[in-house]
């Protein structure tokens, strides 16, 4: 029985093909057309306050990233990606209380200081996030060849992780961690997964994802620099 269990890969579990999952991806976006609009319009907002960098600001950060979990995961996790694999289900779960958890923290957390950064710093972290999340959706049309198959922050979950991560530093990094789990999580999952899939493009977002999450779980600002 032991040695038969040995035999299975990764690959025998999993019920459908590329061409199914890339698919998946044009569904939800002729489906939600044009809500998509929504998605870019919280991509700038985010970006922005991370320029602007305050207390209130941070509030609203977390804010705009629990509707992008609970939308990405009660959406394209649960409606779309469950049915053809069952994990994705149980993610999306996962999706929707971690949007609750943060809805929580940014409405009652209570911060006494907040770090100091330059503003050159706090121009370079909005921008290079609206970056990231402006190319990083690419990287499934350049796999499917399909325009349609584009995958949008708050729409998809793995450019909602990806960006979540960094959005994680506004966060005390006693509490932070356990915000950066199911990026974690989620990051091995779907690396395996589209790996065994073929589509070696899409591999880049969850990896990124983990190395991030890592990076973030070891940061920790100068008690110089930051008090709180």
């Amino acid at each position: 029985m032991d040695s038969n269990w040995l035999s299975y890969s990764l690959s025998d579990f999993l019920m459908f093909g590329p061409e199914v999952f890339l698919r998946l991806f044009v569904r939800i976006n002729q489906d939600i057309w044009p809500w998509q609009g929504i998605a870019v319009i919280m991509v700038v907002a985010i970006g922005a306050l991370l320029v602007r960098g305050d207390i209130l600001a941070r509030r609203g950060i977390l804010l705009l990233m629990a509707a992008a979990w609970l939308w990405s995961g009660a959406g394209f996790l649960m409606e779309y990606y469950g049915p053809v694999n069952l994990p994705a289900t149980w993610f999306g779960w996962a999706f929707v209380l971690q949007g609750a958890l943060l809805t929580v923290v940014a409405l009652v957390w209570r911060w006494d200081t907040v770090a100091e950064q330059s503003a050159m710093a706090r121009w370079s972290s909005g921008i290079g996030w609206v970056v990231i999340m402006g190319l990083s959706p690419l990287l499934t049309v350049a796999q499917s060849g399909n325009w349609h198959s584009v995958a949008l922050f708050a729409v998809t979950p793995h450019v909602t992780a990806l960006g979540a991560v960094p959005c994680m530093l506004v966060l005390p990094r006693r509490i932070r961690w356990l915000f950066l789990l199911l990026p974690l999580v989620w990051g091995l999952f779907s690396v395996a997964t589209l790996w065994t899939l073929g589509t070696r493009v899409l591999v880049v977002i969850p990896a990124a994802t983990l190395a991030l999450a890592v990076l973030a779980l070891l940061f920790s600002p100068r008690r110089a620099q930051n008090r709180g």
